[in-house]
């Protein structure tokens, strides 16, 4: 029997809220014309949004291979394939026909270089793209043989958890994400919302690899030892490799007195580069959660309950708070880190209100992946529980 590990839980939570100060940033800097001076000058927002951005993504694509794994295993293909489109496809198209045209509204409030939207369409996907890329990891999981052709013992080196293995592990990352960037060169495809359908594509393959970590986890019954991995040597390749996404990242170069985009050539390294690094800065972040997580959390709960309505409404709460500051001329505040950290607790406190509202409406919690209230027990039923004592 698999032991559970808590400190998924707050994984889930924490992966999914770290979207909030990336896209809270990229909101006064990339949608916002002209952005927030402060923040675009600011070389620690540059380099926090890098770092957030480095693992975020990758981690969760793992713990959602893994639990994947977990799941059709428990269920059977065909009930988690349905359990699957309620509780993701369902939000996805809740959200597309609702919130993505409210977001297209305000990206146009907050530029006219927007109005195009998708090939025509007044619609903005922007976060959404994650829920179309775990469905078609969903979809290509339930498609997989249900025989391997290569024994566990051919497997296993590519997790990198063995002593020996781990190099081979970053060196298999490092050749897919040079390669997926390199893919990208020459079929000249554009990581960019207007070409929406190449960005999905780009996305797919860039993430692969960390969904098929956490399935090839759980199907070796390593999730213990994945989550929680106490070998030295992701701290010591992740400093060194994360100065050398920053001195290639085009969030981070314009800092250094660098052009902001590299050359084909030095985007392809740091391809190759962000794949080795997301794999070891994942296994640093889940190690961290373990020690910090090691027990059921009311908190952790009540966020994994809301994750996902949480994680759908935020951005739009982002939009709205940048164009209000906007207009009120709040653009170029002193201290951009404070300002970031207060702009943050703003949208997390309206994404958690709207998490509060829609989970009272049971429709509107199931079109939105909000977990209901947790019933109370009637008052009979304490009594009955905790009869009185007679006097």
């Amino acid at each position: 029997m698999t032991t559970r590990l808590h400190h998924l839980d707050a994984a889930r939570a924490v992966l999914l809220l770290l979207g909030i100060p990336f896209h809270v940033a990229t909101t006064a800097t990339m949608i916002l014309s002209p952005g927030f001076p402060g923040f675009v000058a600011d070389p620690a927002v540059g380099i926090g949004l890098s770092f957030i951005h480095a693992f975020r993504m990758s981690a969760f694509f793992m713990l959602a291979g893994y639990f994947a794994g977990m799941a059709s295993q428990r269920r059977g293909r065909h009930d988690w394939l349905a359990d699957r489109l309620r509780r993701v496809a369902l939000p996805l198209l809740a959200s597309v026909f609702t919130l993505g045209l409210v977001q297209y509204r305000l990206k146009v409030a907050l530029s006219p270089a927007w109005e195009n939207g998708y090939r025509g369409v007044p619609v903005a996907f922007e976060h959404l793209w994650f829920l179309i890329v775990l469905l078609g990891y969903v979809f290509t999981y339930v498609l997989r043989p249900r025989v391997s052709r290569l024994s566990d013992r051919l497997w296993r080196p590519l997790l990198g958890l063995d002593p020996s293995t781990w190099p081979l592990a970053l060196l298999a990352l490092a050749l897919w994400g040079g390669g997926v960037i390199a893919l990208g060169i020459v079929c000249d495809l554009q990581d960019s919302e207007a070409v929406f359908e190449q960005q999905l594509l780009l996305r797919y393959l860039q993430y692969l690899p960390a969904f098929a970590l956490g399935t090839l986890a759980w199907r070796l019954r390593l999730g213990d030892t994945l989550f929680n991995y106490r070998k030295a040597w992701p701290w010591l390749v992740t400093i060194p490799l994360l100065l050398g996404h920053f001195a290639l990242d085009p969030l981070v170069r314009p800092h250094f007195g660098l052009e902001e985009n590299p050359s084909p050539l030095l985007r392809v390294v740091d391809g190759a580069i962000a794949g080795a690094l997301a794999y070891a800065m994942s296994l640093l972040v889940f190690r961290l959660l373990a020690h910090a997580f090691d027990r059921p959390n009311r908190i952790v709960s009540f966020l994994v309950d809301g994750a996902m309505a949480i994680y759908l409404f935020h951005l739009m709460v982002a939009m709205v708070l940048v164009l209000v500051m906007a207009r009120l001329g709040w653009t170029d505040l002193p201290m951009p880190l404070l300002v970031w950290a207060g702009m943050c607790a703003v949208v997390l406190a309206g994404a958690v209100v709207c998490f509060l509202i829609v989970r009272r409406v049971p429709v509107l919690a199931t079109l939105f992946g909000a977990a209901p209230p947790p019933k109370r027990a009637r008052p009979e039923a304490r009594n009955a529980c905790n009869p009185p004592k007679n006097g």
